[in-house]
C-alpha cells in the first residue's frame, strides 16, 4: 500500500468500521475521512487519533514505514508506560488479522458468548 489513502482504507475495513463510524470515534466529520481516503489530504491533523482508534502505528499510517500494528510495537518496547502484550497475545492478534472479516465477527461473537457464560 503506497499511499495514506490506501493504508487508511485498509486499516478501517480491517476493523470493520464505516467511514462514518471511524469519524464518530475520532470526533471528526465523516467528510474528513472521505477526503483522506480520496487522497486529498496528505497529513491529517487527527492522524494520531485515527491511528489509535484503528490500532495501527501512526508512522505506518502516514508513511508506510515501521510496523503496522501497535500491539506488535508495544512488545518491542515502542511505547513507554503502556502495557506490554505477551508473546501469546501477539500471536493470537497476528492470527486474527489473517482471518477475513466474516470469520473475525464469528470469533468475536464466540469469545463474547464464552465470557458471558463464565459470568
Amino acid at each position: 500500500m503506497d499511499t495514506l489513502a490506501k493504508r487508511l482504507r485498509y486499516a478501517r475495513e480491517r476493523m470493520g468500521l464505516s467511514q462514518s463510524e471511524l469519524a464518530r470515534r475520532v470526533k471528526i466529520r465523516p467528510q474528513a475521512v472521505q477526503f483522506i481516503e480520496g487522497g486529498h489530504v496528505r497529513r491529517p491533523r487527527s492522524l494520531v487519533e485515527i491511528a489509535k482508534v484503528l490500532g495501527v502505528n501512526p508512522e505506518w499510517l502516514l508513511l508506510g514505514e515501521g510496523l503496522v500494528d501497535v500491539a506488535v510495537r508495544e512488545t518491542q518496547g515502542g511505547y513507554q508506560g503502556e502495557p506490554t502484550l505477551s508473546d501469546e497475545a501477539v500471536a493470537v492478534a497476528r492470527l486474527w488479522m489473517e482471518l477475513p472479516h466474516s470469520q473475525r465477527v464469528a470469533v468475536k461473537e464466540t469469545l463474547l458468548a464464552l465470557l458471558k457464560a463464565q459470568a
